[in-house]
């Protein structure tokens, strides 16, 4: 816990010193980017071939759910508790790191967009988590826990690749 606590404050002072203070362009380590120009000429922006989700949790499981497809993500109790108090909108007596995150977005006028939940490789999901201050769109990997859970306290969209959520879900109806 405490080495992820540790690596998303890292990922988060970076994306703060992108926005606030950098001109920087191009890749930024862990695969995020930094990308400019008008929305609609921004790739990453698109959701074609994605579907929205919605998302519920028990223990150590989230579970992502469109139409009569759902999948099903293991994770650690940790992740998938921070998941259920966003969904709840339910903030403890001291913040967790998702929080924090929140708070953080928030002060720096920092716009959350959406999550995109774009691969499996080697039985681990990749997304990205897509924010927007000014004309700079940062595309930032993140774990999908994470990115879920920064989702659920700001009211952003969560999507799925469809050939993803088609080759790996269940049909439920």
């Amino acid at each position: 816990m405490k080495n992820l606590v540790m690596v998303l404050a890292a990922l988060v002072i970076l994306a703060i010193g992108i926005f606030v203070g950098s001109n920087m362009t191009g890749q930024v380590p862990g695969e995020s980017e930094v990308l400019e120009g008008s929305l609609e000429s921004i790739p990453h922006l698109s959701t074609e071939g994605f579907v929205e989700v919605e998302i519920s949790v028990e223990p150590a499981v989230i579970y992502l759910t469109s139409d009569c497809l759902g999948l099903v993500m293991i994770t650690n109790e940790l992740q998938t508790y921070s998941i259920e108090l966003g969904l709840n909108n339910v903030r403890g007596s001291r913040p967790l790191t998702h929080d924090l995150v929140q708070d953080m977005i928030e002060m720096f006028e920092i716009e959350p967009l959406m999550v995109k939940i774009e691969s499996l490789e080697e039985g681990t999901y990749f997304a990205k988590l897509l924010l927007k201050q000014g004309n700079r769109i940062l595309n930032m990997d993140s774990k999908p826990s994470d990115a879920i859970a920064i989702a659920v306290r700001t009211g952003i969209p969560v999507y799925i690749n469809q050939t993803l959520l088609e080759e790996n879900g269940e049909r439920f109806c």
